[in-house]
Formats: C-alpha cells, sequence, structure tokens
C-alpha cells in the first residue's frame, strides 16, 4: 500500500500548479483499491515570496508521506526538490479515476515501477 497526492480544486482532475494548490487531496492505493484519506490544506508563511524554500519546505512536509504527487504543472526545480526527499512528481490533466485505474491495473500486472 502506498499513498498519492493530487492537486486539484474539484475533486475529479488534476486541475491545479503546484504553487496554486491550496490543498491536497491524499488516497491509498492498496490491493482492494482505493481510499481517500484526507485533504490537507496547505498554509504558506504570511510576508513571504510564494516560491521561497520556507513554502517548499512546507509542501514537502504536507506530502512526506505520499510517494507521488500528480499536478497540472510543476517547475524543474519544486520537482527536483520533491524527489530529492523521496516523492515523485507527474504534470498530467487526467481524471482522478483514470490516474487511480491505471495505476491499480499496473500494479495488478506488475508494472508499477515509478513508485
Amino acid at each position: 500500500m502506498y499513498r498519492i497526492a493530487i492537486a486539484s480544486s474539484n475533486g475529479e482532475a488534476v486541475d491545479m500548479h503546484f504553487w496554486q494548490a491550496k490543498s491536497f487531496l491524499i488516497y491509498e492505493i492498496g490491493d482492494e483499491g482505493v481510499s481517500f484519506v484526507e485533504d490537507r490544506a496547505i498554509e504558506d508563511v504570511k510576508n513571504e515570496d510564494e516560491h521561497s524554500m520556507k513554502n517548499m519546505e512546507i509542501r514537502v512536509e504536507i506530502l512526506s508521506d505520499c510517494k507521488a504527487v500528480f499536478f497540472l504543472k510543476i517547475g524543474m526545480r519544486s520537482s527536483r526538490y520533491l524527489y530529492e526527499h523521496g516523492i515523485k512528481s507527474f504534470e498530467v490533466s487526467y481524471t482522478l479515476n483514470h490516474i487511480f485505474n491505471t495505476l491499480i491495473k499496473n500494479k495488478k500486472q506488475g508494472r508499477i515501477k515509478i513508485l
């Protein structure tokens, strides 16, 4: 079993950029399927540049138990920082159902290599 995070404003599709997301939807992917864990809010440090290292560290802490995060867009620096902390990031424009079905199918076929 592993956790993923999704940047979504509507709970149906990946539609948020990394720095636009004010929360992340957290899901567990297991042998039985997918289960919603929680919606984790992000509280950026006030009076800091939106892209500051402090705000990056807040996001990494919030996502620390996730293997992967799905965004509409993420910059190279942010993606690299997540990767250095054990979190893989993916730019996609899919529905959540498409992501879940693909991950479950690949897991059953033994093809989960990205997570």
